[in-house]
């Protein structure tokens, strides 16, 4: 009997098991707790609303466009003036999408990763977290990465399924400009996409209730874009460089040499303005971004230290 129990106890375990990515189980859970929430289903259909309409915007230009090169003889050029005036033309709708698409996703971030932080320290659930194996790197990695799967999903591959439907519906002539907006979009829509990761994890680390932290950021976020739109109208240009969405836009604008909204677009949606230095407005950006990873990186080594 002895010899069984000592045959079945020290048996070698079986190789082969692959380890796991520490991160992804964190991002993984708090992606699915978020996703259980009415209010996340409803942020998911605000963004889908959002690509919907821009997507017909693109289909309506990309119609104008085939239907001016079929040949309109000489009132080609003044037909062209008028359909871009209407209708707008594709660098300033993916330009509109994503100033647009980064005010709704800032709401979807609201209701999705406001408590990543803020709710492990109310819980005490970073005693649990750094009580097994994990190190600090591999926590933040987990929350980087749920977070910043949020704006990856609803900003930059909306984009570029937008940029794949316009560029597959372009006529022939038109498809070589199309290739020249893929990067400078994605360079916008990427910084759009760092910048609300590290702004909501720096918010979430300052707070201790996930739901406060939510609306303060709305709150501040609303604020900070009716600031810079309404002090730069009364004189004070330089008030345009406290909103996040306006210089955002300004970056956006200068990648794709974006030029006015058609009245479609106008009508279907309100896309930030432009601030006039791109120099500034990227470095307020940076700023901002750098401020909210700072506070992340502080309040972790302040909850291990302690």
């Amino acid at each position: 009997m002895k010899d069984q129990v000592y045959g079945v106890g020290y048996r070698r375990l079986p190789e082969g098991r692959s380890a796991r990515w520490a991160p992804w189980p964190i991002a993984r859970t708090a992606l699915t707790l978020a996703w259980r929430k009415r209010s996340t289903k409803l942020g998911v259909g605000l963004c889908g609303l959002s690509v919907f309409g821009h997507g017909m915007a693109l289909a309506a230009q990309v119609l104008a466009e085939r239907f001016i090169d079929t040949g309109m003889g000489g009132a080609s050029r003044a037909a062209e003036t008028v359909v871009h005036g209407v209708i707008g033309d594709v660098h300033t709708t993916l330009a509109n999408f994503i100033g647009v698409q980064m005010i709704a996703t800032a709401f979807l971030l609201a209701m999705v990763a406001a408590g990543l932080i803020a709710e492990d320290r109310r819980t005490g659930a970073m005693e649990l977290y750094f009580s097994r194996p994990l190190t600090r790197r591999d926590y933040l990695l987990g929350k980087l990465l749920a977070a910043g799967l949020v704006p990856a999903a609803t900003l930059v591959l909306p984009f570029v399924g937008l940029w794949l439907f316009a560029a597959g519906m372009a006529p022939p002539g038109a498809v070589g400009p199309m290739l020249g907006l893929l990067l400078p979009g994605l360079l916008g829509a990427t910084i759009a996409a760092v910048l609300l990761t590290a702004t909501i994890l720096g918010c979430s680390a300052l707070g201790e209730r996930g739901r406060t932290v939510g609306v303060i950021y709305v709150v501040g976020l609303l604020v900070l874009t009716s600031l810079g739109g309404e002090l730069p109208a009364s004189g004070h240009r330089w008030a345009g460089y406290l909103s996040p969405p306006r210089n955002v836009q300004t970056i956006v604008d200068a990648a794709l040499d974006a030029g006015s909204s058609g009245l479609l677009l106008q009508v279907l949606s309100s896309r930030p303005e432009a601030n006039p230095s791109v120099l500034l407005a990227t470095l307020c950006v940076l700023g901002l971004s750098a401020l909210g990873l700072g506070l992340l990186l502080w309040r972790v080594r302040k909850e291990v230290a302690g």
